[in-house]
């Protein structure tokens, strides 16, 4: 899926009186426990999810009807828990960590072909909540809540490793948006005099220095209540214009299709 040049701009010009607006809705037909990332993937989108009952994590590949057409189990021991994740094309490799189920872990990061099969894998001493390929040789990479980004090999060598300046929101997807910017969408889970809040958000952030260039609250929320940035996102690249999809609610869910203006 080819990257609008002006996309990063239109992105970077939201702001918290963003109108957003549900255009429609893709049912998933099948028990998508409870899903983490979302990624188109040609015709297709991914899904990596999790099923704590059964200590089990998945990549679902689903088609345009919403039929899950192919399931991959990635679960490795103790660690079943996969993150964020993001596919630049049809053709092109995918990345998933899958870390133990709490902060402070350990993960695997596997490396995925356009076929889901395993091409690759290497361990890494943290809980890893999404991950994505910069397209450069390097990957990104954040930790459970987002507090630590690092900067990665396709061998797991730690190049670059800062501390998250920002607390607005715990990061819970990533996507490529142009040459060395990412896209980090995700919630925030606070209480104000005594009252739940869930705050959804963006950030864009410039992979030279892991710096958040951009970031902005969003208010709009699935039928279920659900932020839309609550688990896995994508945004479609090819309008010069936010298109922007989401797959928030467990077990039966839906992909949502919004509009921003």
């Amino acid at each position: 899926m080819s990257s609008s040049p002006d996309l990063v701009s239109v992105i970077t010009s939201l702001g918290r009186h963003t109108t957003w607006s549900l255009d429609s809705m893709t049912p998933i037909a099948a028990d998508v426990g409870h899903p983490q990332g979302l990624t188109a993937h040609g015709d297709d989108w991914l899904v990596s999810t999790v099923l704590p009952s059964s200590r089990r994590g998945l990549v679902l590949r689903i088609d345009t009807s919403g039929a899950v057409v192919q399931t991959l189990d990635v679960t490795d021991g103790d660690r079943f828990h996969p993150g964020g994740i993001h596919s630049s094309g049809p053709d092109d490799n995918l990345w998933i960590p899958v870390a133990e189920y709490r902060p402070f872990s350990t993960s695997t990061v596997i490396e995925l072909n356009a076929d889901l099969e395993v091409v690759s894998r290497f361990p890494m001493n943290d809980h890893l909540g999404a991950i994505c390929d910069l397209g450069d040789g390097t990957l990104f990479a954040v930790s459970w809540g987002s507090r630590s980004l690092y900067r990665l090999s396709r061998e797991g060598v730690v190049l670059d490793h800062r501390t998250n300046p920002s607390h607005v929101i715990d990061y819970q997807d990533l996507q490529v948006i142009g040459p060395g910017i990412v896209l980090a969408s995700g919630v925030a889970d606070m209480t104000i005099a005594g009252t739940a809040v869930q705050m959804g958000g963006v950030a864009v952030l410039d992979m030279e220095d892991l710096r958040i260039v951009h970031e902005v609250p969003i208010t709009a929320a699935m039928p279920s209540g659900r932020s839309i940035t609550y688990n896995g996102f994508c945004v479609d690249t090819r309008h010069a214009a936010i298109k922007y999809q989401c797959l928030v609610d467990d077990s039966v869910a839906a992909i949502g299709h919004w509009s921003a203006t």
